[in-house]
């Protein structure tokens, strides 16, 4: 995401004694009865066997819970897990980039997962701290995004929901296939950021699907994962399709959208095909990314998605 630029700041807070006591009883019964795992980064931890309060602390990672039929054992989400709209009514803990420990603490959590290498480090090694077990993911593309979701389902005690869901996904990324399959590729510039402009690279998840879609990333091979962009350099890529990342709520993507009628060279201009994608279904990596590849393949090939079918259906 673009916003892993943005660092933690803020002291962690002072905790209560009696609300460290009383979460240490609470981790106590769970120690008896612990596994040894290794997570995505390579780091080995216990956990228990069937963890019954988990905390994910990001939206990504409470969408896959709740796919796993975990609604119960969550007991908190951060600021912006919206989906399913369940989530929305689970305690907060701050937000992905600035989780509160304390609040995180008192929901006595037996489990917390962190995903990305640039979530904060000092949250996750107070929670180590406390003892309370870590697990970190790290999913990079579409394929690695199956992996998470399994690995989910084998450490929760829910893998043959795990790989339902998984089976789902790919049941509705091959027929996406089918329908571009043959098709001419397409030119494709990402956009991610409005003032400057800012676009992205082949590291990203947004790049996997433009891929698969049957597009062509026109920075893909661009050094810098989130790179700015001068336009000058996006007239002379020619891109054929504009798909803008809706990463601020508050922006007004159709007056944006007109933005672009002075550069009537650029063909993705000249042929009126500049679409805004919801960012939620692209960025994160969550079951719900192959919504996010059905409409990239939709913008990309329309044609192929002219009849009703796959590009406006939505997972389940």
């Amino acid at each position: 995401m673009i916003a892993e630029i943005r660092c933690f700041r803020g002291g962690l807070g002072l905790i209560g004694g009696l609300l460290i006591g009383g979460l240490l009883i609470l981790l106590l019964p769970f120690t008896a009865n612990a596994r040894t795992v290794t997570d995505e980064t390579g780091v080995k931890l216990e956990i228990p066997d069937s963890a019954q309060r988990i905390l994910p602390l990001t939206p990504s990672l409470s969408e896959t819970l709740f796919a796993l039929g975990l609604d119960k054992r969550i007991v908190g989400v951060t600021e912006f897990a919206t989906y399913p709209p369940a989530a929305r009514k689970k305690p907060k803990v701050g937000t992905f980039f600035k989780p509160n420990l304390e609040k995180i603490l008192a929901l006595a959590p037996d489990l917390v997962l962190v995903g990305s290498e640039h979530q904060d480090g000092k949250t996750s090694a107070a929670l180590k701290n406390f003892g309370i077990p870590v697990y970190r993911v790290q999913p990079v593309d579409l394929n690695s995004i199956y992996r998470l979701i399994s690995d989910l389902g084998d450490i929760t005690g829910t893998l043959p929901q795990a790989q339902k869901v998984i089976l789902r996904m790919k049941k509705q990324v091959a027929a996406i296939e089918r329908r571009i399959a043959g098709l001419r590729p397409q030119r494709v510039f990402y956009q991610v950021g409005i003032d400057p402009i800012v676009t992205a690279n082949r590291q990203t998840f947004a790049a996997d699907l433009i891929r698969r879609a049957g597009g062509i990333l026109v920075t893909a091979d661009n050094p810098v994962r989130y790179p700015t962009y001068a336009i000058e350099k996006i007239i002379i890529a020619a891109p054929e399709v504009i798909i803008i990342s809706s990463m601020s709520p508050n922006t007004n993507y159709r007056r944006f959208r007109l933005s672009w009628q002075r550069w009537r060279t650029i063909p993705a201009v000249r042929n009126d095909r500049i679409y805004v994608v919801d960012s939620d279904l692209v960025d994160r990596p969550s079951p719900r990314i192959v919504d996010g590849l059905a409409k990239m393949a939709e913008f990309i090939h329309p044609r192929a998605f002219a009849q009703p079918g796959l590009a406006g259906r939505r997972h389940k």
